[in-house]
């Protein structure tokens, strides 16, 4: 399995209620796109002539037409529903024309699909919320891979697909939003910050910070901003964040490697021993998109 995908379960009906519990709420289960004026008397029988009418009709082959064109059997996808619950999917049969006008449905995906609940991973959750994302995305992270066929497994009580677990330290391997969402909570939690949930970035700089955060500690204000970033990360030069410090903020950097940070006062970096501590220490009121991850990276977490 080289990816799994993304869905909007969203075409050009004013009924979306009622394409969400067709295609999820019915005994027979679907995945469907739009287009149901090129699928009019095609009666299920032929994909390559709806999506040539298609792809005629739009100047060019849409993703999500592509997506479908390309999906077999096993394949998976990731959908959700109006109420923002996300949805597994496998693929039980090959794509089939079906024309309904009222839903602006012309092709479906036969599935059999699980609720999975609102607590997926942020690298799912941001493929539903980027904006222009599109109808579909084609998401091939092999850790979402593998946590996809774990879910499925989980939802549908059976062994279906064998998972490549990963035999190495959490932190190494939780995705980008995952390890951010971590470390913004150990600051909460440890250093007894409250995030600013409207806080970015000062529009002066191009350094990309996590979030602004004020302490909770009403005698002893103080102020913080934060970067994290994953194993793969280049370099950081601490001197890059003098403009924050100059402003009164406390710099926490959760980052693999990082120079000249005994050049400059108030830059603080989170260490993987305390940040794996705290992890160890707080699992309980961690979020589930955190914690779900620990049964794909070994034994080394616990």
């Amino acid at each position: 399995m080289d990816y799994v995908v993304r869905l909007h379960l969203k075409t050009g009906t004013d009924f979306r209620q009622g394409l969400v519990d067709f295609c999820l709420n019915s005994k027979k289960q679907y995945v469907a796109i739009g287009w149901s004026s090129q699928s009019e008397d095609l009666y299920r029988e032929s994909f390559q002539e709806y999506y040539h009418r298609v792809k005629e009709l739009s100047g060019r082959a849409n993703p999500a037409i592509n997506v479908f064109r390309d999906a077999e059997v096993d394949d998976l996808f990731w959908t959700r529903d109006l109420n923002g619950n996300y949805w597994i999917c496998i693929v039980i049969s090959p794509v089939e024309v079906l024309c309904d006008k009222r839903l602006d449905i012309g092709a479906v995906l036969p599935v059999e699909a699980y609720n999975f609940g609102m607590q997926v991973p942020g690298q799912i959750k941001s493929s539903f919320n980027r904006p222009r994302g599109g109808t579909v995305e084609r998401i091939r992270d092999r850790i979402i891979i593998e946590y996809s066929k774990t879910i499925f497994n989980q939802l549908s009580n059976s062994k279906y697909y064998k998972v490549i677990p990963y035999e190495d330290n959490l932190l190494d391997n939780l995705p980008d939003f995952d390890l951010e969402e971590l470390v913004i909570s150990y600051l909460q939690i440890k250093e007894n910050y409250y995030v600013l949930s409207n806080s970015i970035a000062n529009k002066s700089t191009t350094i990309k910070i996590e979030c602004e955060m004020i302490s909770r500690e009403v005698g002893n204000f103080r102020k913080a901003v934060v970067q994290v970033k994953g194993k793969k990360a280049k370099v950081l030069d601490a001197l890059d964040f003098k403009q924050y410090v100059e402003e009164g903020y406390i710099v926490y950097l959760y980052v693999p490697q990082v120079i000249n940070i005994d050049q400059i006062d108030n830059v603080i970096r989170i260490n993987n021993d305390d940040l794996l501590d705290f992890y160890k220490k707080n699992k309980p009121i961690l979020p589930l998109s955190i914690t779900q991850w620990e049964t794909l990276f070994g034994s080394n977490n616990s």
